[in-house]
């Protein structure tokens, strides 16, 4: 265990190569929050509070009192910076996107049993356009059958929203997207972009502490001379591949969920393409 205050050498060793991969992540960071007006000093607010509840998660973890004094002392804000950001925060919480977790799954399954089921598939095994209302074959009957408890309508308003179904002029529902992506710029895109860093982020700072044999599956395939002109067959490959990938574990996330009351914890796993236009020496 790292106490507080008595770094080992081996860790003070490695706090330039830390430094130097928190300059490499920021970088696209910094560029988001320019683009949406966001200042180096409101950044510099919500680090300085990111620092004091990530003080509160090391001392809780150490079994030591999370007060003014050890925060401080960790984080090197001043206490009264601590106690000023802390009474700002009480009772405020830490923001939890289990809800629309919740809904984003229930989406997926929507998706899922309109390709595949033989009651919303033709006979070539596409899914077939639906009426919005009456008895199954129908969009709010595929609704009911795979998202549990969510409205027709909230389910219609955000697949249109990401564009995976088309309304056509003659009343019916066409889905045009087996998977969807969140993009844009609006409130959700944002909301996705925290819940996906924060998702990545988490599972390498677990592989940093944890025994190899507890490490969690992380990997990634690179070309540093990959040809541009073969990136809409890299895009197409990972559409095709990486969404039946991913439809086989969500399958398999669905047999293992618990209905209940139990010991349960978020789980999955992500696939994205990776494009980097500005690598180079010293990024």
């Amino acid at each position: 265990m790292m106490l507080i205050g008595s770094q080992p050498l081996s860790i003070r060793r490695s706090i330039p190569s830390l430094t130097s991969a928190c300059l490499r992540l920021l970088r696209p960071l910094a560029r988001i929050l320019l683009r949406h007006g966001v200042s180096a000093h409101e950044f510099a607010r919500s680090a300085n509070i990111a620092f004091i509840r990530g003080a509160v998660d090391i001392l809780r973890e150490q079994g030591q009192p999370a007060n003014f004094s050890r925060i401080s002392a960790i984080t090197g804000l001043h206490r009264h910076v601590v106690a000023e950001l802390s009474a700002e925060l009480a009772g405020a919480g830490e923001p939890g996107d289990t809800t629309r977790d919740y809904q984003r799954n229930r989406l997926a399954r929507v998706l899922t049993g309109w390709f595949e089921s033989p009651e919303y598939t033709d006979s070539q095994g596409l899914p077939r356009p639906l009426p919005l209302t009456g008895p199954a074959p129908s969009f709010h009957e595929l609704v009911r059958a795979f998202s549990g408890d969510l409205y027709p309508r909230i389910i219609l308003d955000e697949l249109l929203r990401v564009g995976a179904v088309q309304l056509l002029p003659d009343g019916t529902v066409r889905a045009v997207s087996r998977r969807y992506t969140v993009g844009g710029a609006d409130t959700e895109a944002l909301r996705h972009l925290g819940t996906v860093a924060h998702d990545l982020l988490s599972t390498l700072e677990h592989n940093l502490t944890a025994p190899a044999g507890a490490r969690l599956f992380e990997d990634s395939i690179v070309s540093v001379r990959f040809d541009a002109r073969a990136l809409p067959l890299l895009h197409h490959l990972l559409q095709r591949r990486g969404a039946s990938l991913l439809h086989d574990v969500e399958g398999w996330l669905a047999e293992h969920e618990l209905g209940g009351d139990g010991d349960t914890v978020r789980a999955g796993v992500m696939i994205q393409m990776l494009i980097d236009r500005d690598a180079g020496p010293g990024d």
